[in-house]
């Protein structure tokens, strides 16, 4: 089976779950699964960069990073809990470490390890399933935060392989050699794609600016996301985060622009759409 039919056959597996969660009234549907991604996601992320320290000690990363996830979710209106929270993974990890710091010349960089997956996946992925709380339309702003992000990959990867070969530049060769800027521009455009098809199908409360606002911006966020993700499979010599989707490598690989764009897509939709969400309020100090 080629790449692209893989590619292709394990989005026809998966799309049915997400659309389910997606238009499922309740907000969990769509928690359980970004959850879900962000265990397997911390699982490779943490594969990589401690790859050569117990399970064990992978296994306390993971469990610390899914906790500081949930409460993310779980305590967005309760923004000194959610304090709490960082500040209990952070003593957790450094704690975890001060009985059990094994070789210490190697400390500090497996505490960093440790602590970079808390945000880099815990944190920035847990913003798909912010999105789907707003409101009544959260679940059309999930689906305009995937799309965008997926038809930008799709886009780039076409415009990269058939375009790509009458301008060959490199995107930024020395952190992943195969990007081309052709299929960035390619990318964009299916950005722009994404947001448009949102605003004549499903949300047409969407203005053309919002559109591009929207699609632009994401796009070129994710565009990093993925250039920061390849950077750092190289700096510790794998090709893919994992093997769990056949034609696209881990699920890290899935997401790595997701991680980037959907931060910007639910401030936008939160400040900027003009949808007024309900008023946070704040514990008196």
């Amino acid at each position: 089976m080629s790449n692209l039919a893989a590619r292709f056959l394990t989005a026809a597996v998966l799309i049915p779950f997400l659309l389910a969660g997606i238009f499922w009234s309740n907000p969990v549907g769509v928690w359980a699964l970004v959850f879900l991604a962000t265990v397997l996601g911390l699982t490779e992320f943490y594969g990589m960069t401690m790859a050569k320290e117990p399970a064990f000690e992978r296994a306390v990363a993971v469990v610390l990073a899914s906790v500081l996830a949930a409460s993310v979710y779980w305590l967005d209106t309760s923004p000194h809990l959610l304090l709490v929270a960082f500040a209990a993974v952070t003593l957790s990890a450094f704690v975890f470490y001060l009985f059990r710091y094994r070789e210490i010349e190697t400390l500090s960089t497996r505490v960093n390890a440790m602590l970079s997956g808390f945000l880099y996946v815990g944190l920035l992925l847990t913003f798909v399933a912010l999105l789907k709380k707003r409101g009544p339309d959260g679940g059309f702003w999930v689906l305009i935060t995937l799309t965008v992000t997926w038809f930008g990959d799709t886009a780039a990867y076409f415009a990269g392989r058939f375009i790509g070969p009458f301008w060959p530049k490199k995107l930024y060769e020395s952190v992943s050699p195969k990007k081309t800027v052709v299929g960035a521009f390619g990318g964009l455009a299916g950005n722009l794609l994404a947001t448009s098809l949102a605003k004549l199908v499903y949300l047409p409360s969407l203005s053309w600016t919002d559109c591009v606002l929207v699609a632009i911006p994401a796009g070129m966020l994710g565009q990093v996301g993925d250039l920061c993700e390849s950077m750092l499979k190289r700096s510790v010599g794998v090709k893919d985060s994992g093997k769990l989707l056949p034609g696209h490598g881990g699920m890290l690989d899935r997401i790595d622009a997701l991680l980037f764009s959907a931060p910007y897509i639910y401030f936008y939709a939160r400040w900027f759409y003009q949808w007024q969400w309900p008023p946070i309020h704040y514990c008196s100090p």
